[in-house]
């Protein structure tokens, strides 16, 4: 791998922290009002709350995927779910790796930022921006191998650092190979909202 591919497929997903009884379903009525307006391109809404390790809720475009998560993320601490909002790009990312990783970001907080906003988000429901997981959603441009780390880690590492700065962070790959290439960040002490964090990356 000598020059990079065209990465257009890149997840972030933040976690939430959420009551047990939050009523998830209520994203159903928000995302139904959403897929309405113009110039999203929306294709799908669809509830995926039956499937193991799959997005519960999630509204898809021709450009980008969004929902609520709960499977377990990246990292061998992780053990059973994991819940958070997840954001995915599908196309229309240009420039080096480092642009595309922080347009994503930057969209997915805006999204998340949005969607708190709505008076039907669920009661209790906290995004916790000191934690997430970025994974690399296309196994045949970049496998869960050390050659692609060596590409995309300075870029993952130069986003972690506008977010939490220089040494604020930890970062954790995903160590099992039939996974994505996906990686874990955890803030040191900084804990951020979406407001916030959008705010370091401007």
């Amino acid at each position: 791998m000598t020059a990079l591919p065209d990465l257009q497929k890149i997840n972030v997903k933040f976690g939430i922290e959420a009551p047990p009884d939050a009523d998830w379903d209520l994203l159903l009525n928000i995302f139904s009002r959403w897929r309405l307006e113009e110039g999203e391109e929306i294709l799908d809404l669809a509830d995926y709350s039956h499937v193991p390790e799959a997005p519960s809720i999630i509204l898809v475009s021709k450009r980008w995927q969004l929902g609520v998560d709960f499977a377990r993320g990246t990292g061998e601490k992780r053990e059973g779910e994991w819940p958070g909002l997840f954001y995915g790009s599908r196309k229309g990312l240009e420039g080096e790796l480092g642009a595309r990783l922080s347009s994503v970001t930057a969209s997915a907080l805006e999204k998340f930022q949005r969607l708190a906003a709505e008076k039907e988000f669920p009661q209790g429901v906290k995004i916790l921006c000191g934690e997430l997981d970025i994974a690399f959603n296309d196994r045949l441009l970049f496998p869960n191998k050390d050659e692609s780390d060596s590409i995309v880690r300075p870029a993952v590492e130069q986003l972690l650092c506008c977010l939490y700065g220089e040494g604020g962070f930890s970062l954790e790959r995903e160590a099992d190979p039939g996974r994505r290439l996906a990686y874990c960040a955890r803030a040191g002490e900084e804990e951020l909202d979406p407001a916030s964090a959008l705010e370091k990356l401007s």
